[in-house]
C-alpha cells in the first residue's frame, strides 16, 4: 500500500472514499465554517490545509497575528468558501517556523 495515498474520508466501518483537492478543500473549509479546528495528522502531507488557527497554535502566536502574517505575504494562504474564510497550507507554515527560527539562532 502507498504511503500517500491522496485525501480521503475514513468511514465508521474502515471504508476509504477518496477525495480529489477540491472536495477535500470545500470539507476543510465547511468544517472551518462550523466552528471544527481539523488537525491534520502527524503523517499527513505538505498539501493539508490548516486553518489560521491552526498555523497560530502551531506557530505560538495569535489567529490575527497569522491573518497579519497572511496579509503582509509572509506566509502564503489561499480563501475558501462563500464567506472566503483563509486556510493555509500545513507546510508552509512548517516552512515560515523553520526560517524564524533559523533567523533567530543567527542573530538576524
Amino acid at each position: 500500500m502507498p504511503e500517500h495515498m491522496g485525501p480521503a474520508l475514513i468511514d465508521t466501518n474502515g471504508g476509504r472514499h477518496d477525495l480529489t483537492q477540491r472536495q477535500y478543500e470545500v470539507i476543510i473549509a465547511m468544517a472551518a465554517r462550523l466552528g471544527l479546528d481539523v488537525v491534520p495528522d502527524v503523517g499527513a502531507s505538505g498539501d493539508t490545509l490548516i486553518s489560521t488557527g491552526k498555523a497560530a497554535e502551531i506557530l505560538g502566536v495569535s489567529r490575527r497575528t497569522v491573518t497579519r502574517m497572511l496579509d503582509r505575504g509572509e506566509i502564503q494562504g489561499i480563501r475558501l468558501g462563500p464567506n472566503h474564510h483563509r486556510s493555509v497550507r500545513l507546510a508552509d507554515v512548517l516552512d515560515f517556523q523553520q526560517r524564524t527560527e533559523h533567523d533567530r539562532q543567527a542573530g538576524v
